[in-house]
């Protein structure tokens, strides 16, 4: 099975954590250091922050991880 209930969850869970922590980072370095990120570059930070997080389950559950990251390629694209 490609992916369950549990991967689509955690990695809802994921993604909106990510998203939250990029645009929180975003507002503060525009709030305190006058710089400003373009979109793009925002949407690359947080998935490189999902596909790390994703990573590091292989430790614990490589089945869970492969899973996730194989869904969250087919939600990616």
């Amino acid at each position: 099975m490609l992916s369950g209930r549990k991967e689509k969850k955690r990695l809802t869970v994921l993604a909106w954590q990510g998203t939250i922590h990029a645009l929180w980072t975003e507002r503060n370095a525009r709030l305190h250091r006058n710089s400003f990120r373009s979109t793009d570059s925002l949407l690359a930070q947080i998935d490189l922050t999902i596909r790390n997080c994703i990573a590091s389950y292989r430790q614990v559950n490589q089945t869970l991880a492969s899973s996730m990251l194989q869904l969250w390629f087919m939600t990616a694209s």
